[in-house]
């Protein structure tokens, strides 16, 4: 029985032997020592697996932060370009209301400074073909003759020596007071009485003095201007 069991041991150890060299001689050992080591080698890989993976799912919610955060941004910057988009459009459209403005008030100064010149010219007797205007004055129907009549006999005589043959026409005007047919009487027989004084002080012929009348016609002044009716009244005299 003894013996029976020492050839079995010595042939069992003569098996591990065999094992153990042919797993020596074909590197099953090293292979046997990584598996030992598989359960750390495990975790390396799937640390590595992690480090493949979680920085892809970090670096993906990074990005969809860092997304928010610019469209957040991107919304502030708008709004505030907006905003200050607004305020240049307000600030211009102000700038347009002053302009405007101070446009409106030049044309209104132009306007009052037109109305001023109009209303100069209309007071200005129109420019007339005259030689002599003269505003003699008359008393129970005669020519006064004072310092304004012999200013005026002066000046007929420095046109005629000019032009010695010269015709002088005599033309009476009033104003508008009275009776336009009175009134037209009244100019041509106050201007044949101004014709006669020229004749006799100067020793014209008759025909070269004509007297003439247009009462209220073609006035220098409008009715409105009360202060130069007056001077409605005249007589003008023109050298052919």
């Amino acid at each position: 029985m003894m013996r029976n069991f020492l050839i079995a041991f010595s042939v069992f150890v003569c098996w591990c032997v065999i094992g153990l060299y042919f797993l020596n001689s074909s590197g099953s050992v090293n292979r046997a020592s990584l598996f030992m080591k598989y359960k750390p080698a495990e975790s390396s890989v799937e640390k590595l697996v992690l480090d493949s993976i979680e920085p892809t799912e970090t670096s993906d919610v990074l990005t969809e932060n860092e997304s928010e955060l610019s469209n957040k941004n991107t919304f502030a910057d708008s709004s505030l370009n907006s905003s200050g988009t607004n305020d240049k459009f307000i600030e211009e459209l102000q700038h347009r209301l002053e302009r405007t403005k101070k446009a409106m008030e030049e044309d209104q100064e132009r306007l009052r400074l037109a109305k001023l010149k109009q209303a100069e010219i209309n007071t200005k007797p129109a420019v007339r073909n005259v030689d002599i205007t003269f505003r003699p004055v008359f008393k129970m129907a005669r020519l006064v003759r004072d310092q304004s009549a012999a200013e005026f006999l002066a000046e007929v005589k420095r046109k005629l020596r000019i032009k010695p043959q010269a015709r002088i026409d005599i033309i009476g005007y009033t104003d508008h007071i009275g009776d336009d047919r009175d009134n037209y009487e009244l100019a041509l027989d106050q201007a044949e009485k101004i014709r006669l004084f020229l004749i006799k002080s100067l020793n014209l012929p008759e025909n070269q003095v004509f007297a003439y009348s247009k009462g209220e016609d073609d006035p220098l002044y409008t009715r409105d201007m009360e202060d130069k009716i007056k001077l409605n009244n005249r007589y003008e005299l023109i050298f052919h």
